[in-house]
Parts: C-alpha cells; sequence; structure tokens
C-alpha cells in the first residue's frame, strides 16, 4: 500500500495562490480526494489579493474546512528576497510558502501549486519515497538545463553528475537548447563560481514536493542559515541605476535570480543532505499556469477547463 511504511504521519499543506479559482479548487479538492488520509491543515497564502481580484473569490474556501487562510502584506511575486530582513517575521512571511513553513508542527509539509490536477495518491508515493532524503519530488527544470540538453544529466542522475566551473560555461556557452539565461551572466555569479553543482536549473520542483520537515526545518531561516524554500535568490553583481538612469539589465544587474527552491536545493546538498526524484506523471496532472499570466485566452481556457471537471467529478455546482 503507498505510504504504508509511514502510516502514522500527518501531512500539512503549504500553497500560495493567485488568482485562478477553478483551478485552485481542482488542485486542493482532487488533493484531498486521492490523498486527503494523510493531510491536516491547508495552509492557504492569498497572494496580491488585489491584482486578483479580478478573479472573483477563492471559493473552495467555503468547500474544505481545514483551509488556514493567511494575507501577507506584501505581494513579491519574482521578486528577489532581500535575505538581510529575514528577521522581519512580516516581510518574511511574504515570500513564498514561508507562512505556513514556519506555522505547521507537522513532521511532513507538501508544498503544491493552484494549477495541478491530482489523479492518484501522490502524497503516498512521495511518503514511499522520501526516507533517507530531505525532500521528494520531481527534480530539475531540466528543459532549461544545459547538462541535460548535450546528455551529461537528468533528474534520476544529478547527484552523479557534477562540473566544475570550467566545464560548467564550456557546456553553457554552446547550450544546445534554451537555457535559464546568457552564460554572461553565470560567468559573474560569485556563488556560482565556488561551486556549480547543484546547476542553477536544479531543484525539487514545487509544483508538488513532499519536505521531511523535521530535519529541514532548524537549517532553514530563520532558525538556520538556509535561504528559504520560497525564495527568489539573487546572484551575481548589481549596481543601482543614478538619478534619472533607466534600468539596463547588462549595466545595472549582471548575473541570475534563482527560481524558487534552487538557493534552499544549493545550501541542502552543500550540507550533505539529498532530494527522492519522483517520478508523479501517473498520479497527477501539472497545468503550467505561469503561461497564463501573460495570455488571457489561455488563463481563461484552463479556467474552463478545471470548471468542467469540478462540474462533473466533484459534483460542484456553479450559477450559470
Amino acid at each position: 500500500m503507498p505510504g504504508s511504511i509511514i502510516m502514522d504521519k500527518k501531512v500539512d499543506v503549504l500553497i500560495n495562490v493567485f488568482a485562478k479559482p477553478y483551478q485552485t479548487a481542482l488542485s486542493l479538492l482532487s488533493l484531498m480526494r486521492h490523498s486527503g488520509r494523510w493531510i491536516d491543515r491547508i495552509w492557504f497564502v492569498q497572494d496580491n489579493p488585489e491584482g486578483a481580484a479580478f478573479a472573483g473569490r477563492q471559493f473552495v474556501l467555503d468547500l474544505l474546512p481545514n483551509i488556514e487562510f493567511y494575507e501577507p502584506v506584501e505581494s513579491r511575486w519574482i521578486k528577489h528576497a532581500d535575505l538581510s530582513r529575514m528577521g522581519e517575521e512580516p516581510y518574511r512571511h511574504s515570500l513564498r510558502y514561508q507562512y505556513g513553513w514556519e506555522k505547521t508542527d507537522k513532521d511532513w509539509a507538501l508544498v503544491v501549486h493552484n494549477d495541478i490536477n491530482v489523479k492518484g495518491d501522490v502524497v503516498g508515493r512521495l511518503l514511499d519515497a522520501i526516507p533517507g532524503h530531505l525532500a521528494a519530488g520531481q527534480v530539475g527544470m531540466c528543459w532549461v538545463c544545459p547538462a541535460h540538453h548535450h546528455g551529461l544529466c537528468s533528474s534520476g542522475r544529478y547527484l552523479e553528475y557534477r562540473p566544475g566551473l570550467k566545464e560548467f560555461l564550456a557546456i553553457a556557452s554552446d547550450p544546445k537548447g534554451t537555457m535559464l539565461t546568457d552564460v554572461v551572466n553565470y560567468m559573474v555569479c560569485p556563488q556560482l563560481r565556488r561551486n556549480p553543482w547543484p546547476l542553477p536549473a536544479c531543484r525539487v520542483n514545487e509544483w508538488c514536493a513532499l519536505i521531511d520537515m523535521a530535519r529541514a526545518r532548524p537549517l532553514t531561516m530563520p532558525l538556520g542559515e538556509v535561504r528559504p524554500f520560497g525564495a527568489y535568490v539573487f546572484d551575481g553583481v548589481m549596481k543601482e541605476p543614478g538619478p534619472g538612469e533607466a534600468y539596463k539589465e547588462f549595466v545595472n544587474h549582471l548575473g541570475i535570480v534563482y527560481d524558487i527552491g534552487v538557493a534552499w536545493f544549493r545550501d541542502m546538498h552543500h550540507l550533505g543532505h539529498t532530494c527522492a526524484h519522483v517520478d508523479l506523471a501517473p498520479v497527477l496532472e501539472h497545468w503550467w499556469g505561469v503561461k497564463t499570466r501573460y495570455d488571457d485566452a489561455l488563463y481563461h481556457q484552463k479556467e474552463l477547463r478545471a470548471r468542467a471537471v469540478l462540474e462533473k467529478e466533484y459534483g460542484v455546482r456553479f450559477s450559470r
């Protein structure tokens, strides 16, 4: 039976929500249907409520009794974190997933996106895989990694391929496919220059990842030195524009902003911890909602798709 090795454990869910009320409802209702036996509380953070007002109310709040709702004092979206402010609780809680990370009393936390459709017991699958690891989920943004394009690395082999700086810059100079940024931005990153591994496209993907909180909590800010799981983190060199000066990327800013989970993943691996790669395709659909931020037609298409599933498979009724 999936998850049978830790049958007595309970899991809290960490989710940050921006708009997409139908997809949000489907994400949480499908998760509870298939993995509800593991789940206690859902730490639901409402990102940018003013900006999401067009989308309508998050009606899932009326459908599930185990939701703990929080609204941060500011919306950070993709702004990189100021790590010097980690002692300020309101600021810290504006980072993605951080409020639930600090409030949960569980040994296990499931981080999820609000654009998934769970088709099987995803929590049980992750619980089976996590023993011996700090986290479990799908590892790597391989679609933007030169090591993957060169056939040198993959999600299941990320612990084996550990290039030095010279080799990493060589493959990034000829990436053979889409890459996060131009190689010149990698060349000026102090952290990457010290140790390029784990590579900057490597993380446990947060659209559905299980974290061993008993081990991760004391190591992660504000209790430890590991950078927060939900922080975008800048690595590079930056010069503030002068008075009246327009911001120019290759003048004021050289480097990269690590995506969600990347800095945390790198820090934990430098401490000797690892993550289990788990193929979630058999039990979860990820609808890749980030593109809908910039495409209204696609946004409404996916919302209507989620609404149809809610009506057909979950019996949710909506006024026309």
